[in-house]
């Protein structure tokens, strides 16, 4: 099987050339579609960089129609990862990693993770940019729902994973919410 560099190089140079703002709008309208159906307390996102999805508008829309009560934006800081409420008031700083990330120091343990990807698999292994935090993350605590987010051409049917891989329960494009784990609501 090919190196995760190889993947990871492929797949960021073809994301270059496709529409952002189209991809971010088709995968906004399946976040608002889905959480007006499956309502939760609270989402970790991501602040986006490289092209990657924007779901800030969408996920504000769902907060103040209170559908979710909580956002939150991960900060790193060193090898750890942590979520810190977030609102489109709250005043931003580049973390550790040069990622714009929330200046409070409010930490809370979402209900679900929106995660961003380079590339995901049908088994729910995901490409990231290579510094491990989410798969730290996810080993230290349980959360309801992990859901990559990724563009369409990025769905493969199969990546390189290791040992510390973890899987998430599913993924979002612009064709929807697929998942590779059954949904289970607490």
């Amino acid at each position: 099987m090919l190196e995760k560099s190889f993947f990871r190089k492929k797949c960021l140079r073809l994301r270059r050339d496709l529409d952002a703002e189209v991809i971010s709008h088709r995968i906004s309208l399946q976040i608002l579609s889905f959480f007006k159906s499956y309502p939760v307390d609270s989402i970790g996102f991501y602040y986006p960089i490289q092209r990657e999805p924007d779901l800030r508008e969408a996920l504000l829309k769902l907060q103040r129609q209170k559908i979710i009560r909580n956002l939150a934006l991960p900060r790193i800081c060193g090898t750890r990862m942590s979520f810190l409420l977030w609102d489109e008031h709250s005043g931003l700083v580049k973390d550790d990693a040069g990622i714009p990330a929330p200046v409070g120091k409010e930490i809370i343990h979402p209900q679900c993770l929106l995660i961003p990807c380079v590339a995901i698999d049908w088994q729910g292994y995901r490409l990231g940019y290579g510094g491990g935090w989410y798969d730290r993350l996810l080993k230290e605590g349980a959360y309801e729902m992990t859901v990559g987010v990724v563009a369409k051409p990025f769905v493969l049917k199969e990546l390189p994973h290791e040992a510390h891989d973890v899987p998430l329960d599913g993924f979002v494009n612009e064709d929807g919410f697929t998942w590779v784990k059954p949904l289970q609501k607490s």
